[in-house]
């Protein structure tokens, strides 16, 4: 095998090596978490409440400039008819009207897990509360701040197949 034939051979492996990488990378960045929200409810009324609350967030590809996180929960187990019940740029509470076998609940709900580790973050900016037949679901990002000390912002609210969804971002 002569020299510059061998030149080309590791220079075909190393990129596709990179290329390889930089695609894992991507995948790693694109992969979805579980964040467990825990309810805690009145002692006397716990079979009426769900144990906890299951948010997916998504990190979207990286953007020059800023990042965007999208989300969304499924509330339809425990509750009909939610809609957006008030928003600024910085939170969104959504509400429901709680299903019969969850109707006495009286519980809320804040971020325990994430990925199935316990979270030792300090910024509880997902909760749930359960109160007189309704659930309200809260985004809130008051008091997060990006690289750049710029205020986390509410980037977009929706309704995904009757269930909160969203979006939020910052600088980077």
């Amino acid at each position: 095998m002569s020299i510059i034939s061998l030149k080309h051979l590791i220079i075909g492996a190393s990129i596709s090596l990179l290329s390889l990488l930089s695609s894992l990378s991507v995948q790693a960045q694109q992969q979805s978490q579980t964040i467990e929200l825990k309810v805690h409810s009145e002692s006397d009324r716990k079979q009426s409440c769900p144990d906890k609350v299951i948010v997916t967030e998504k990190a979207r590809p990286y953007q020059e400039g800023g990042f965007v996180t999208d989300g969304s929960v499924d509330l339809s187990a425990y509750a009909s008819n939610i809609s957006v019940n008030g928003s600024n740029r910085f939170s969104v509470t959504w509400v429901g009207k709680l299903k019969p076998k969850y109707a006495k609940c009286f519980a809320s709900a804040g971020i325990t897990k994430v990925d199935g580790k316990d979270y030792s973050g300090n910024t509880n900016y997902l909760r749930t509360h359960f109160f007189k037949g309704k659930v309200y679901f809260i985004l809130d990002l008051a008091g997060g701040h990006d690289a750049n000390d710029y205020p986390l912002i509410v980037l977009k609210k929706s309704l995904n197949n009757g269930n909160p969804a969203w979006s939020w971002g910052g600088t980077d």
